[in-house]
């Protein structure tokens, strides 16, 4: 299977979300890797996840600084890129040899030229920015849009089948960015929204 965009699929905590999403063509798998979160992934569970699974991404997230500087050698073995939430983190992150994603919470901006000055300033150190929305902000659809000619942006908000051709069709937007979910009971798993989206992106090729 193939996706006719780049996916990243973030927060997974069990092997079902990461076969499935590797299944289907998903191209980053994303762990969150602070202990202070609902979706967090303990190493031992990272490793034997990851050796059931082939392709994707494997991105560990980090939330914060402290997760990031305690981060232990044999933990970076696993994980092929980190997430970072911060932009103050990416000097930080240059002490660790793997590529690096920004997250950027759009409600957290006062205007889109506040949001392109960090970009411009990250731009050529991160593989792309995943740009997210915690609440309402005065940064519209049309500024981001404008915003992808310039920069690798991938999406994190507002995607659901009927929007998503909306976000990557005739668009420069570089992908779209989905999260996993808990487990019913160990193996089964309710996919109908992340199944759905994905499905409308599919291609036989």
């Amino acid at each position: 299977m193939s996706l006719i965009t780049e996916v990243k699929v973030g927060s997974i905590s069990n092997l079902s979300d990461a076969r499935y999403c590797a299944g289907m063509g998903v191209q980053y798998l994303g762990f969150s890797m602070d202990r202070n979160t609902e979706h967090y992934v303990d190493q031992k569970t990272l490793k034997t996840i990851k050796e059931w699974i082939v392709g994707p991404t494997i991105v560990g997230e980090f939330s914060d600084l402290d997760p990031l500087v305690n981060v232990n050698s044999t933990l970076l073995e696993d994980i092929d890129c980190i997430e970072i939430a911060e932009p103050a983190l990416i000097d930080t992150c240059s002490k660790v040899n793997l590529p690096l994603i920004l997250k950027l919470d759009i409600a957290s901006f006062k205007s889109v030229q506040e949001l392109e000055g960090i970009m411009s300033q990250a731009i050529g150190r991160v593989l792309f920015f995943l740009l997210d929305r915690s609440s309402e902000s005065v940064i519209k659809k049309m500024d981001i849009l404008r915003l992808a000619a310039n920069y690798k942006i991938m999406i994190g908000f507002g995607i659901d089948k009927h929007s998503i051709h909306t976000w990557i069709d005739g668009t420069d937007i570089y992908g779209i960015s989905l999260k996993g979910g808990t487990e019913i009971k160990p193996g089964f798993k309710d996919y109908d929204e992340l199944a759905d989206i994905l499905e409308e992106i599919e291609t036989e090729g």
